[in-house]
């Protein structure tokens, strides 16, 4: 064999390895809440809350999804999907899921993958993501539409608060996300005080498990929330 056709294959071969470590290094280090659309806004222990807003036409990055994630709708939109190395799924004609709607996919943890989306809409893509990084063992599959999220990482909640009106007092044996997906002003009242103010749909607040707080509603209309307990 020649030096000129021993040098073209090492040159081949090293090109195959670096295109595998920047796959595996993407694979690895490029998590659903590091790409640009997916805002990490909070975190605690295992459980993070990401805002998630796909502009129309706009295209996310690739990311990763690998744990269990609970998602509520703020404003559904048609998008279409492309996992790594595949062509793009058409976003095709669904019915738009409302706001406060609940998707469960636990079903990461034993069906992770790597993906963008590209929202081929005409209004904004937007959701509020809970993940919970915590290993476990149970049923990970989705419920049907419109049952309640309740598996081994999360259990979902729903208060309804008239206008100008508390809730009844509230205590959970895990921590807690409030989600509002409703327009209009609310807050929480724990341990006599006032915090987590919220005037617009997507505001949340975190609360720890067994704390007892209520929620406000100053306002002239009634709003609805969302509660998402994170299993430990």
């Amino acid at each position: 064999m020649s030096k000129l056709v021993r040098f073209h294959i090492v040159m081949i071969a090293a090109s195959l390895c670096s295109a595998s470590f920047v796959y595996a290094e993407q694979e690895q280090r490029y998590d659903m809440w590091e790409e640009p659309s997916h805002q990490l806004v909070f975190v605690n222990g295992p459980a993070r809350v990401l805002d998630v807003r796909i502009a129309p036409g706009a295209t996310s990055d690739f990311h990763k999804h690998r744990f269990a994630t609970a998602y509520v709708i703020i404003q559904d939109a048609l998008v279409a999907n492309q996992y790594w190395e595949d062509e793009w799924s058409a976003s095709g004609p669904r019915e738009l899921r409302e706001a406060g709607v609940t998707v469960d996919n636990a079903n990461y943890v034993e069906k992770p993958y790597y993906h963008r989306v590209r929202n081929e809409d005409e209004k904004p893509f937007h959701v509020v993501a809970v993940i919970n990084e915590r290993s476990a063992s149970g049923a990970a599959d989705s419920p049907e539409p419109g049952a309640p999220v309740d598996n081994a990482w999360f259990k979902e909640h729903r208060v309804q608060v008239g206008p100008e009106t508390n809730s009844n007092t509230l205590k959970f044996d895990n921590d807690v996300v409030v989600v509002q997906f409703d327009d209009g002003p609310s807050h929480v009242i724990e341990d006599g005080v006032a915090h987590g103010y919220k005037s617009a749909p997507a505001g949340f607040s975190w609360h720890r498990a067994g704390s007892e707080f209520s929620i406000v509603n100053p306002g002239k209309r009634s709003v609805e929330l969302v509660l998402i307990e994170v299993r430990e």
